[in-house]
């Protein structure tokens, strides 16, 4: 009885806290300037891109070097169906198209890769793709418009009659993440999720039980690809421009440093990690302009890898990790205390 009253009482404090930090995020876009807002949203949808990444690396064990190929994508088809018209109906369909190029192109992948038969082998043909399809999009000017990217053809927020203004955009983008987060969270406590887990810790122990496991990485795949692509459309209408640099490995890696700051296998994890890489950069940033003859801070990348290599070291199971293994020491001291 003692026990049900103190899960009890610990469920009403998460959700309190959950409901305060909600409340809060619902409060302060009003008080930030538009910077601010543009990197909160960038910050919102980002982190939809990481938690894609880390279905695949967190919840299956799987690296796929080749995730940006979905998320510029994504960004490259936002850009095209909202150049034709501003409006709700042409972002819906941009969200429809993504989704079935997301579907299809995650399933054709995992035909490809998963004939490797190897985690390092798989990363290497998937950084093979993405790079392939970085070169068609740099070539195929007349539709992506090359290295010289596609703008959107209005100086407005995109989707004008939904929203004018980048506190608009900061809702519109922290609704997509809350509604992602709570998708994503259903499909890792589904029975699916459950078997990807089981993959990750001992794929041949989940093949002896039964499981076909390279059907279950093509979900992971699918469903990690059409997270990924969504992103992007999103993200089109926040920076209101698409070029190739979105699908080059550097945003793949982005994807995958996002995880691994934030604590991969959590979800919750990339928001954390989402704001770390998306406010460091921004920062050194403005640092850079504030002192332009201090070079170092052009290269905002030395700082985070110098971070990574600090949170390996001390926090190998990154941020959430760090603050699940507080928890359970502050709880075992707690029982310890009491007895």
């Amino acid at each position: 009885m003692d026990k049900l009253k103190a899960i009890g009482t610990i469920n009403i404090r998460k959700t309190a806290a959950l409901a305060a930090l909600l409340a809060l995020f619902l409060i302060i876009p009003h008080y930030m300037r538009n910077a601010q807002l543009i990197m909160f949203s960038r910050v919102f949808i980002l982190a939809v891109y990481g938690m894609s990444y880390d279905i695949l690396r967190g919840y299956t064990g799987f690296i796929n070097l080749g995730q940006a190929i979905f998320f510029g994508s994504g960004v490259y088809l936002g850009v095209i169906f909202l150049n034709m018209q501003n409006n709700l109906g042409s972002f819906v369909l941009a969200l429809g198209a993504v989704i079935l190029f997301s579907a299809a192109g995650g399933f054709l992948l995992s035909r490809i890769v998963l004939r490797t038969g190897g985690v390092v082998a798989a990363a290497m043909v998937t950084l093979a793709i993405g790079e392939i399809v970085r070169n068609i999009a740099e070539r195929w000017r007349s539709v992506t418009g090359g290295q010289d990217g596609l703008p959107l053809r209005f100086s407005r927020v995109a989707l004008d009659p939904l929203f004018s203004t980048r506190v608009g955009g900061y809702y519109f983008s922290l609704a997509f993440m809350l509604v992602m987060l709570l998708i994503l969270r259903a499909f890792i406590l589904s029975p699916t999720g459950r078997v990807l887990m089981s993959i990750r810790e001992n794929e041949q122990r989940a093949r002896f039980l039964g499981y076909q496991t390279n059907r279950y990485k093509t979900i992971a795949l699918i469903v990690s690809s059409i997270a990924a692509g969504l992103s992007g459309v999103f993200f089109a209408v926040i920076a209101r421009f698409a070029n190739t640099d979105y699908l080059s490995i550097q945003y793949t890696l982005n994807a995958l440093l996002i995880t691994l700051v934030g604590g991969t296998g959590t979800l919750y994890g990339a928001i954390i990690g989402s704001f770390f890489v998306t406010w460091i950069q921004t920062f050194l940033l403005d640092l850079n302009r504030s002192f332009p003859g201090f070079t170092l801070f052009r290269y905002p990348m030395l700082f985070v890898g110098s971070f990574y290599i600090l949170l390996v070291m001390f926090m190998p199971s990154g941020i959430m990790g760090g603050i699940y293994r507080l928890a359970d020491w502050y709880r075992s001291w707690k029982t310890k205390r009491v007895t």
